[in-house]
Order: C-alpha cells, then sequence, then structure tokens
C-alpha cells in the first residue's frame, strides 16, 4: 500500500520552493541597490530598548537560549540585543533582539524553532497570537511553549522584513523578493521575548503586560526598528 500523503507533501514543498525560487530569480535580475533601512546606522539598541519596563528591571545580558556560537560566526546580525530582566513579584522575562541591516530572508538562526530544539528542547505548543502594539497596529507574534529536561520556558516572537511581519520562513524570502522588485533591500528584524511560567496561562499574561509597557515605552525611533513604518503611524 503507498502513501498517498507524501506525494501530496512533496508536490506542495516543490510548488512554495519553486515560487520562492522564481521570485528570487526575477528580484535579482533587476539588481536591488536602495536599501531600505528602519534604523539609522548609529542606532544603539542598549540606550533605546528601556532598562526598565513595568516592574521589571533590566538585571543582566545571560540566561538567555541562544544558537551554538558557530552558528553567529557569519555576521548575520549587525545588532543583536539581549537581556535578563527581573521583578519582585513575578517570573524573570528575556529579550533578545537581533537586527540585520541587509536581509536575504534568512533571519533563522535565533527562530525558536531552530535554536531551541537544539539547545535540547521539545516545542509542546507554537501558534500564531496577534498583538496590539499600539497606534492601531497590529502585529502577528508567535507563541512556543518549549521544555527540556530541567526547564519549562515559553515565549513570543515575531519577525519584520521590511514593512512585512512574515509568520514563515517561505514568506521572509517572497518578503525579501517583494522589496528586490522595488528596487530596494529590506532590513530585518527578530524580537523574542520569553518567561519561564508554571502554566503557559501565567506566561501569556506576564508576556502580554510586558509588551504592553514597552511598546508603550519606545520612542519613535525604537517603534520603527521593531515595527516598521506602521510603527510610527498614529491610529
Amino acid at each position: 500500500m503507498t502513501d498517498d500523503s507524501t506525494p501530496v507533501v512533496s508536490r506542495r514543498a516543490m510548488i512554495v520552493g519553486g515560487v520562492c525560487a522564481a521570485a528570487s530569480v526575477i528580484a535579482n535580475s533587476r539588481r536591488p541597490d536602495e536599501p531600505l533601512r528602519m534604523a539609522p546606522a548609529n542606532a544603539d539598541l542598549n540606550k533605546l530598548i528601556p532598562k526598565k519596563i513595568g516592574n521589571w528591571t533590566f538585571e543582566s545580558v545571560g540566561g538567555l537560549v541562544l544558537p551554538p556560537e558557530d552558528q553567529l560566526k557569519g555576521g548575520v546580525y549587525s545588532k543583536l540585543l539581549t537581556r535578563y530582566y527581573g521583578a519582585p513579584d513575578s517570573e524573570p522575562i528575556m529579550l533578545l533582539i537581533a537586527y540585520s541591516g541587509q536581509q536575504d530572508g534568512m533571519l533563522q538562526v535565533h527562530r525558536p524553532e531552530v535554536c531551541y530544539p537544539a539547545a535540547g528542547y521539545q516545542l509542546d505548543e507554537n501558534y500564531i497570537k496577534p498583538i496590539d502594539m499600539g497606534g492601531g497596529l497590529t502585529v502577528p507574534t508567535h507563541f512556543i511553549a518549549a521544555r527540556s529536561n530541567t526547564r519549562h520556558e515559553q515565549m513570543i516572537y515575531w519577525t519584520r522584513i521590511g514593512n512585512a511581519f512574515p509568520e514563515r520562513w517561505y514568506q521572509q524570502h517572497l518578503a525579501v523578493a517583494e522589496e528586490n522588485l522595488k528596487g530596494r533591500v529590506p532590513d530585518g528584524v527578530l524580537v523574542r521575548i520569553s518567561t519561564a511560567a508554571p502554566t503557559d496561562d501565567r506566561a501569556i499574561m506576564l508576556l502580554d503586560r510586558f509588551v504592553a509597557s514597552l511598546q508603550s515605552q519606545l520612542s519613535p525611533v525604537a517603534r520603527r526598528i521593531l515595527f516598521g513604518d506602521a510603527g510610527v503611524k498614529k491610529a
């Protein structure tokens, strides 16, 4: 008996891959040379991101799950911020912001689906969780619950490429290709906010609270880096 699902999966993968490849070929033929940068050249994430967010206060740059060191040697990111925030009345929050001034669709190294399994975690939950970021902007974040032998961690993250918020890896490539067709090379950012709460419900409450405080405290420059042009527009 043959497995009918295998050809279907293969055909879908081939179609998606073919679309991405075709878009890339067409985009490359246009030879994009105009940068689309949301971050000023002198932008310093360490200064732009508040060290006190709501009840949480910056304590250290460690304590985060990161990819293996050899995956970071290629200079994928031009700006990288990692912070561990503590609070007297709740679990800590970990923040990672990875910014690339020139995107080719490969914001992969810090994606939780990649670096958490590489660190020995199993992903229990993974779904899209839209979050109101203020100013009429709703961002499609991913909610992920990851578990190892010693730790249960929950997180949200989103990626921005140019002014798009791709939810899947192939959408990242398409977002780059669309900008390339306009003659532009977009930048990109991945933002990951995580905690280690006893339940997913409590984690979601803490993450929502932290994000609400964070987005309300950001300057227009910081909002543009994290959310693109839509981040600085009024509702």
